[in-house]
């Protein structure tokens, strides 16, 4: 089962995905997504630390996909939220 914190992920990340044009802001992704907007703040800056969306400052910024959605895979989402632990021992 998916925690709350990568349902969010994915669902920012298929918003930004699906926008061609300026930077979304927090609040417009917000909205749209229907996650609140401080909880998507610290999702996003964890997707940005990924690499997986930019942040863009200034009177136009926000967010946007730091590379094509066809170049990205669910795992990547997932372990930028909340890493997968792996099994290191039997």
């Amino acid at each position: 089962m998916l925690s709350q914190t990568v349902e969010y992920a994915l669902r920012a990340v298929v918003f930004l995905a699906g926008q061609d044009g300026p930077p979304e802001t927090n609040e417009q992704s917000s909205e749209v997504t229907k996650v609140p907007a401080a909880y998507l703040s610290k999702v996003l800056q964890s997707l940005a630390r990924a690499g997986i969306v930019r942040a863009q400052r200034g009177v136009h910024g926000g967010f946007v996909l730091d590379r094509k959605a066809e170049k990205l895979t669910i795992l990547e989402v997932v372990n930028a939220v909340e890493p997968i632990q792996r099994i290191r021992t039997c």
